[in-house]
């Protein structure tokens, strides 16, 4: 793990649908929110994201509401701070009602004790792109859901939240080989979205993960918390340059055939979130790249690139679940 001391920058101030399923607004990354603008680096009042367009109702439940065992934590944690950014846009405390039901039913859904203690385990098998069999669990669900149960404390008062808050950060320093989300890229620290082995480290999962740390830490002064979110800023900010293909982003970095670009959509989001990065660190690192992710985009050349190499890369990885785990190069189910 790297040293997580105060000589970092920090500024102390996509889990898919299970197979067969689709919300009202379709899978969980068929859009691109802009940065937040509520922003509070001292205290987590605004999302870093503004995910007002994955809540178009207060109404609870939503009527995508899944009727599974096993709800898929990302949907559910980013339809709720939806319905918080509305909430403090002043569209009516009604947003706020309907955020705190989704933070109770991940309070019940929460794991209290044994191995998987303070997480929120996926109970069916990803389909395509990586092999990873039930019962799982996200770094990028971990961070989200950590978001919310802490402005859900702050508005109500309520310790309940603080304390799944604080426990969902357990997963997150507990290695992949041992049931957790915690991942290394370079002897530094970063949650990782999909717990995979090889690690994936998908990067829009980090940072949505590690925001979650940040959260915690700023929101409730916990020091375990601030050293994990100072780690895995830096870890970040280390680690940008693996990302960089030259003329367009990468979405992970899990050894693929063929390098895994991110589509125009997660591109978008990679510069979205590397802008709001900005807003809790100090590094240079986090702007330059958001630049340079940008001039990407604006290139007609590194868009046809980056179509070229996703077509390419869906040929030898497909979405289709039975050829995506039968081809000589897919990925073996880890053990």
């Amino acid at each position: 793990m790297m040293d997580s001391g105060d000589d970092v920058p920090l500024r102390v101030s996509d889990v898919p649908m299970p197979p067969g399923r689709q919300s009202s607004f379709g899978t969980t990354g068929d859009f691109v929110a802009p940065s937040g603008s509520r922003i509070d680096p001292l205290h987590p009042a605004g999302y870093y994201i503004d995910l007002r367009a994955k809540a178009d109702s207060p109404h609870h439940p939503p009527v995508w509401w899944p009727r599974m065992a096993s709800e898929p934590r990302v949907v559910v944690a980013q339809w709720a701070l939806g319905c918080w950014e509305h909430y403090l846009a002043g569209d009516g405390d009604r947003w706020l009602e309907a955020a705190r039901w989704a933070a109770d039913r991940l309070l019940e859904q929460q794991h209290r004790d044994g191995p998987s203690a303070g997480g929120w385990t996926h109970e069916y098998s990803y389909r395509h792109t990586y092999r990873i069999a039930p019962p799982w669990m996200s770094g990028m669900a971990q961070g989200q859901c950590a978001s919310l149960l802490v402005r859900i404390h702050d508005a109500t008062g309520d310790e309940r939240y603080a304390e799944a808050a604080l426990a969902a950060l357990g997963p997150m320093r507990k290695r992949v080989s041992e049931g957790g989300v915690a991942g290394e890229i370079e002897g530094g620290w970063v949650p990782e979205e999909y717990p995979t082995q090889p690690s994936s480290h998908v990067l829009n999962g980090a940072i949505f993960g590690v925001w979650g740390a940040y959260d915690v830490a700023a929101a409730l002064g916990d020091r375990d918390a601030d050293a994990l979110a100072r780690e895995g800023i830096a870890t970040l900010a280390a680690s940008l340059r693996l990302f960089d293909t030259g003329f367009w982003s990468r979405y992970d970095l899990y050894p693929h055939p063929v390098a895994n670009v991110a589509s125009p959509m997660y591109h978008r989001l990679h510069i979205n979130q590397l802008r709001a990065m900005t807003s809790i660190s100090t590094d240079a690192r986090f702007a330059a790249t958001a630049d340079r992710f940008e001039g990407y985009a604006g290139s007609r050349t590194g868009l046809a690139r980056a179509y070229a190499h996703k077509i390419v890369f869906r040929t030898l990885v497909p979405r289709n679940r039975w050829l995506a785990h039968r081809l000589p190069w897919s990925p073996k189910e880890a053990e």
